[in-house]
């Protein structure tokens, strides 16, 4: 042997606890050299790119137009987040500038005593603080190398880990790399991994002039965790040059009220404020005319995400995932999406997808619309002749992408004119686009307060006015600034000109009748240039009437619209609203919902063995009252599992016994059912089908 076993009594048979003493003598076994595996690389072959959809029309879509819809989606959704992205960096931009120089004037301000720190409101957003710092590290990386670290509460528990953190990311090596808490360096001298002399020597070897701390949602931090870092980090700020910023969501005094005197007094802060992102500023963006629009959403869809954002605290970034999914849902459900793509080959018409054009709502009612013509000789070509169809489907699509982009043309002139005359009753754009997507904008209240507001307007303001839209799509608006340059010219007046809308014109009598007081309305004579101008306000009046009444159509009734606008509100509310409980009791009823097998499909909507041990379980549980008895419900449930011609009888009893028991306990977490208290072996019902 090598080694004896000494004890007081080696015969004692309940000792616990033994000493070994090894022999010297015997020469240490050598340790197998460690031997690697080694792995077939055809076992794990190289995958190829696979298309990420699934072929639609029962399987039946072909290959090409299945890579064609996620040719779509890419494209349009590449353009649809640069857009978002750039409105963010846009928005945030200030704030960067400003902390970017007080990090530049650093020399100028604070002590070595104090902490330069940057006290950052950034709002409700999660996202906001994390894109600032990082467009704040891409701003100061240009200039010099200086690392940035960020402190995350869920990261940096206690005071050991937020140290391991920012040794580990200031020196560029990982924090998991290191064993047992000691780090090895080239020198003799062995450090711990959470020991700032680490950072010291890499700040010394690299000249480094900043450490840049970001705390990320800084109220949520441990108020003694958080005193205790800064109170540590202006201890070592006479050597370490540490800069902090602060990520606040709620009030700087709020934040104030988590450190203690001693520790305010060791930061140097200053404050900045991030501008708040609209999300209506973003759809706007999103759904403008600004950049080619592939699809629209409609009003259902829409009402729906912007409502999200509007009953619970939700940024940027929740906006975008809705989004993004609302596209995802039409892109990848639709074999349709891919005729709205830039070019649609004659061949990607072929097989199913000409009848699911023709089964299309639009096309049945464009179909009726002929028939009502008399045109018999079109319709047959339509139904039978496939490539007329692919001709009348490419001109319809074109025609259907025209009226969507006039239509969010005429939002946009509507949102000019109320921004620019200021009314009260203006609506946001959001707002406009629902009504507009629903077919309501162009007889609401708001057309016409605002045709309404524009014929009472003076020369002055109406020249503004003409002049900001003089870009838009209304027709003769060039001729109608000519003829109003003019008529100021000509006003020998200096009051502005004013039409016989006005209420300027208009004065109120009072007249007493048989001790009866009547009010009537007058209207005092007009000027000959108030006359003229009356006359080209009505002209501009017509000419905005007529541009509204021709470009607000309503998307509904347009051929094709199914193509282009996406507006089921069903799978956003499943996936963005989820209802677990009704998803684990379809899952519990009926397993073969989620697990897709073929055991099941006998039994779909019975008791059968095949189904999981849980879930059958929960089908007896269903058919129970307020107090069950589990003697009898292990008897039907062993009847049901249990196997007829068994071996072993005990063997067979004891699997389901096992499976009883666990199907109970999984119950019992779900907190479907516990112990009663009225009887030892009951069980009480705790959860109760639809309620």
């Amino acid at each position: 042997m090598a080694g004896d076993y000494s004890a007081a009594d080696q015969t004692d048979q309940q000792k616990g606890c033994y000493l070994w003493t090894p022999d010297i003598t015997t020469e240490p076994v050598e340790r197998p050299a460690k031997r690697r595996r080694v792995t077939s690389s055809l076992r794990h072959p190289i995958e190829t790119k696979r298309i990420r959809t699934v072929p639609l029309l029962l399987g039946k879509e072909l290959e090409e137009n299945v890579r064609l819809r996620a040719v779509v989606f890419d494209e349009f959704w590449h353009s649809q987040e640069q857009i978002i992205h750039e409105l963010v960096e846009n928005t945030v931009s200030n704030t960067v500038d400003q902390v970017c120089d007080f990090v530049r004037e650093l020399d100028h301000i604070g002590s070595e005593a104090s902490i330069p720190s940057a006290l950052i409101s950034v709002g409700t957003s999660n996202s906001t603080f994390t894109n600032l710092v990082h467009a704040v590290k891409t701003r100061l990386q240009a200039e010099q190398t200086l690392p940035v670290i960020n402190l995350i509460p869920s990261q940096t528990t206690n005071l050991k880990s937020a140290l391991k953190l920012i040794n580990s990311h200031a020196s560029g090596a990982a924090a998991n790399a290191e064993e047992d808490g000691v780090l090895k360096h080239e020198q003799p001298s062995r450090q711990l991994n959470y020991d700032l002399q680490k950072l010291y020597d890499h700040v010394q070897t690299n000249s480094t002039k900043q450490i840049i701390l970001a705390f990320h949602d800084s109220e949520t931090f441990d108020e003694a965790l958080l005193n205790d870092i800064v109170e540590l980090l202006s201890a070592w700020h006479d050597r370490i040059p540490f800069l902090c910023l602060f990520g606040i969501k709620t009030s700087i005094e709020l934040f104030q009220e988590k450190l203690r005197r001693k520790t305010i007094q060791q930061l140097y802060g200053m404050q900045f404020e991030v501008a708040q992102i609209n999300i209506d500023s973003i759809f706007k963006a999103v759904s403008s005319r600004d950049h080619v629009q592939t699809f629209w959403l409609g009003p259902g869809i829409t009402s729906t995400v912007l409502q999200a954002q509007q009953t619970s605290i939700q940024g940027v970034a929740s906006f975008t995932r809705a989004l993004q999914y609302a596209y995802m849902a039409h892109i990848f459900a639709n074999p349709l999406s891919i005729l709205a793509g830039s070019s649609v080959p004659s061949k990607a018409l072929e097989g199913e997808l000409y009848e699911c054009v023709r089964s299309l709502s639009t096309f049945r009612q464009y179909v009726e619309d002929l028939l009502d013509q008399k045109d018999f000789k079109k319709v047959r070509r339509l139904l039978e002749d496939d490539k007329f169809l692919h001709e009348q489907v490419v001109e319809g699509i074109q025609k259907c992408r025209k009226a969507l982009e006039g239509l969010v043309a005429a939002i946009e002139l509507l949102v000019s004119i109320q921004k620019t005359l200021n009314l009260k009753t203006a609506g946001s754009w959001s707002s406009l686009y629902i009504q507009a997507m629903a077919g309501e904008l162009r007889d609401s209240a708001v057309v016409k307060d605002t045709q309404l507001a524009v014929k009472k307007l003076s020369s002055e303001v109406m020249t503004i006015l003409l002049e900001d839209i003089a870009d838009s799509p209304i027709p003769n608006i060039l001729t109608f600034i000519k003829d109003l340059r003019r008529l100021v010219s000509g006003n020998d007046s200096n009051n502005p000109l004013r039409s016989e809308h006005d209420t300027h014109h208009a004065s109120l009598r009072a007249t007493v009748v048989s001790h009866k007081v009547g009010l009537s309305k007058h209207s005092a004579s007009l000027s000959k240039h108030d006359m003229a101008y009356s006359r080209l306000v009505s002209q501009v009046d017509s000419a905005l009437e007529d541009y509204f009444q021709h470009a607000l159509v309503n998307p509904q009734e347009l051929f094709l619209h199914e193509v282009l606008v996406y507006d089921l509100k069903s799978p956003h509310r499943e996936v963005f609203a989820p209802k677990p409980r009704y998803a684990v009791e379809r899952a519990l009823r009926s397993p073969r919902d989620y697990l897709g097998c073929s055991c099941c499909k006998g039994a779909q909507h019975g008791l059968s063995s095949t189904h999981p041990a849980t879930s059958l379980l929960y089908q007896l549980y269903l058919e129970s009252g307020a107090i069950i008895n589990i003697s009898d419900l292990w008897s039907a449930f062993y009847t049901i599992i249990g196997r007829e011609k068994a071996d072993d009888e005990d063997a067979e009893q004891e699997r389901a016994l096992t499976l009883f028991f666990r199907a109970l306990g999984e119950l019992k977490y779900m907190g479907m059912i516990k112990n009663s208290r009225k009887k030892a072996d009951h069980l009480a019902r705790l959860l109760w089908n639809g309620l």
